[in-house]
């Protein structure tokens, strides 16, 4: 390691120059990219930030620096010279010949510098009505932090570690085709606790310049909540003479020529930086799998003569989104009498009511029979959510699917093909008529009510698939056509949105991996390349919105007293700031068919992590909660136990039906373990492979093994594929087994 005391490089600003923001440079000084900062604070308002230098009376500063691939990792040292109050220091990366053009991404938090319209809407409003079918209508967010899309006003974003997925910022430089990332720590150690950093970005009003500045403690002028700001509880520290902070960061720089590049790059380097524990082994995904179908059918509503299969706490039918007609699918897998007539009840239910002329289903259906408007449909009735109308074509022909698979064909009846085709041909009739199929929809005469978001990228995989069912090629042709325009317009600018109900158009998670399915669909059923790739984009997406790192939560807090390990939590949006288990509503299974088609284990680790997470979510009574969260916006540090969100139910036996506990290789004497166990090769000769697998949880597993060679790995897995997996491994909790594995041939 090399140590530097870079006097020359941190010349102090001359003062006679006034400030032309809070943590941009007093004099722009293209040969001092780096400042080392001394801040002091009033409360939460910053009021002080000086350029440190070696003659500095406040603090003695010191770089080391290690050249590591791709960059160097900077260790900056803050010494105390004498006692302050309300203190704090920084360090800033100055980027000159900058442009607004430029992509600023800061995991779960900012996309594309979130530099969308903002509006004020209380929760689950939607719009404004006069913002209702007007294709010319900018992205329209709840007050978020951004950069000012106004050239020539302030451009400032503050964001507290807290309010990340990982400690890092991302940057694009269009014009010098570079990509940047700065990765650093959630913060500094003071009185047995973690202060987080702050991550900032500042542009001149010109946009010539921007500064990217990591600060510590993090103080925030302004303190997110779930819609909106409050004051601050921030603050500077005491600090008296002789204490030391320290600062670490790794900055890399690589050629890069468009965002996905850069995307993929976040994906391979965000755990470069932290070294994390392994995730716990908590619950194993069969014992997962039992318990949310339990969750499940203690969901199935009945009353005189209605039964169906609710998938939120309230009686209602709900479409989509959040398990409407999803939840059905791990039902129907169980494949008895009773279950399977439990989902025909569901389908005789929802399928022929709640349906507009257009062939779109409305959000809610109640019990009566009558469509419930709720959220943006309660101030604008007659609209529907495109993304659950997509939600509901995909997971519909999907069940079909397995029905075939089961051999339960006769069970299909042809009523439910007859409204399923109906919402296809809905779909195909929007895109021809308006090119987009938007946000929201009127369900009458479908419509496109709200435009510019990704909320139909679920309709792409299911008219690919209802293109094979109902041998329609038109279908196809439309989800290319889709497919094409929304990767263009969306998975090239840096983010997806449009997917959930309850906020507006922030960026969020559910649209990433949905688009990030749908383009892996096409790539099964077309052999086109160009979708792999695209949805290899997309997975680095949702890389951005999935914990990557052990943050550390106050002692008191009741996940840090679980000694729970949030690594693999997924976030909803940048309004709806937390982290939950597991993706809502999808297994996350095209991170394992990206991971098994192009051998890269990055995905592989994704879903393990996330698969994890989930299991840190379930409470001792077996219920399962929507929260994982360290962000201080939305419960901070609470599972909330005594809670219970049919989505986590639905995505637990998701994740466990459709992703194998172990995957081996027989070929390349290789295997990942995606399940709460251990597992290794402890033979493989020209006959066999042994395994020995280790369950260290509670319960006992019946553990799913998928082993393939080259050949058969070349063959698209495909939906259902979890009916051809037929090895399963019984082992008891806290007890070891050997299973032996014949090869094909022998």
């Amino acid at each position: 390691m090399k140590y530097l005391f870079w006097a020359g490089l941190f010349l102090l600003a001359g003062s006679a120059h006034a400030r032309v923001g809070k943590w941009l440079p007093d004099t722009p000084d293209e040969n001092c990219p780096i400042r080392l900062l001394d801040c002091r604070y009033q409360e939460e308002r910053l009021v002080s930030c000086r350029q440190l230098t070696d003659r500095s009376a406040e603090w003695q500063t010191s770089v080391s620096e290690e050249s590591v691939k791709d960059g160097k990792l900077f260790v900056f040292r803050f010494k105390a010279l004498k006692d302050m109050d309300e203190a704090g220091v920084a360090v800033a990366f100055d980027h000159y010949r900058w442009t607004s053009d430029n992509y600023v991404m800061i995991p779960a938090s900012v996309y594309n510098g979130n530099r969308q319209r903002i509006v004020n809407r209380n929760y689950a409003t939607g719009l404004d009505p006069a913002d209702y079918d007007r294709p010319d209508l900018a992205l329209t967010s709840n007050p978020i932090p951004q950069l000012s899309p106004d050239f020539g006003s302030k451009s400032l974003l503050e964001v507290s570690v807290c309010n990340t997925a990982t400690p890092a910022i991302a940057i694009l430089d269009r014009q010098r085709k570079t990509g940047i990332l700065l990765l650093t720590d959630q913060g500094i150690e003071r009185n047995q606790q973690i202060l987080d950093h702050n991550l900032i970005v500042e542009e001149t009003p010109d946009r010539s310049m921007a500064s990217f500045v990591i600060s510590a403690p993090g103080v925030r002028e302004k303190k997110p909540e779930f819609i909106g700001f409050s004051k601050s509880p921030d603050r500077g520290i005491k600090i008296n003479k002789g204490d030391e902070i320290t600062i670490r960061v790794t900055r890399l720089s690589f050629a890069c020529h468009d965002v996905p590049c850069l995307l993929g790059h976040f994906m391979a380097e965000r755990k470069r930086h932290i070294v994390c524990d392994a995730p716990r082994h908590l619950i194993p995904m069969s014992e997962v799998l039992d318990i949310m179908n339990k969750d499940i059918d203690l969901r199935y509503f009945r009353k005189d003569s209605v039964e169906f299969y609710r998938p939120e706490a309230a009686d209602w039918m709900s479409f989509g989104w959040i398990g409407g007609l999803i939840n059905t699918y791990p039902m129907l897998a169980l494949g008895d009498k009773e279950h399977l007539r439990r989902v025909a009840s569901t389908f005789d239910f929802a399928l022929p009511r709640a349906k507009g002329k257009s062939g779109y289903y409305y959000d809610i259906l109640q019990p009566d029979g009558t469509v419930l408007n709720r959220d943006a449909a309660a101030i604008v009735p007659g609209i529907g959510l495109t993304r659950r109308n997509g939600d509901v074509l995909y997971w519909m022909v999907k069940q079909f699917n397995l029905l075939k698979g089961m051999q339960k064909e006769d069970f299909i009846k042809p009523e439910w093909e007859e409204n399923v085709r109906l919402l296809a041909d809905a779909f195909v009739r929007t895109w021809n008529t308006d090119g987009t199929w938007g946000n929201y929809i009127h369900v009458e005469s479908g419509k496109v009510a709200v435009y510019h978001t990704t909320g139909g990228a679920m309709a792409i995989g299911g008219l690919a698939l209802a293109s094979a069912y109902f041998d329609r090629p038109d279908y196809m042709e439309t989800a290319c056509n889709a497919a094409h325009d929304l990767y263009r317009q969306f998975a090239t600018m840096g983010f997806t949105s449009g997917g959930c109900g309850d906020i507006l158009q922030n960026s969020d998670s559910e649209t990433a991996v949905a688009l990030a399915t749908s383009l892996f669909t096409l790539y099964e059923m077309t052999g086109k390349s160009e979708y792999l790739q695209q949805s290899r984009d997309l997975a680095h997406l949702c890389a951005s919105w999935t914990v990557s790192f052990d943050y550390r939560l106050p002692e008191d807090t009741p996940l840090a007293q679980l000694d729970a390990n949030l690594t693999g939590a997924v976030w909803a949006s940048t309004q709806n700031k937390h982290g939950a288990p597991g993706f809502c509503t999808q297994s996350g299974d095209v991170l394992f068919k990206l991971s098994r088609t192009t051998g890269d284990t990055v995905y592989a680790e994704l879903i393990r992590d996330i698969i994890h997470a989930h299991a840190e979510g379930i409470q001792p009574n077996g219920k399962i909660t929507e929260r994982l969260t360290y962000c201080d916006s939305d419960r901070r540090g609470s599972r909330a136990d005594g809670w219970e969100t049919g989505w986590n139910e639905t995505n637990g036996a998701l994740m466990a039906m459709e992703i194998p506990g172990i995957y081996l290789r027989t070929d390349k004497n290789t295997l990942y373990v995606f399940d709460h166990v251990e597992a290794e090769i402890i033979r493989n000769d020209s006959r066999k492979i042994v395994l020995r697998i280790t369950n260290p949880t509670a319960f006992d597993a019946q553990v799913t093994v998928l082993s393939e060679n080259a050949a058969e790995a070349q063959k698209p897995l495909g939906d259902n594929a979890f009916l051809r997996w037929t090895d399963k491994v019984n082992v008891k909790a806290g007890r070891t087994v050997t299973h032996t594995l014949r090869k094909k041939g022998v």
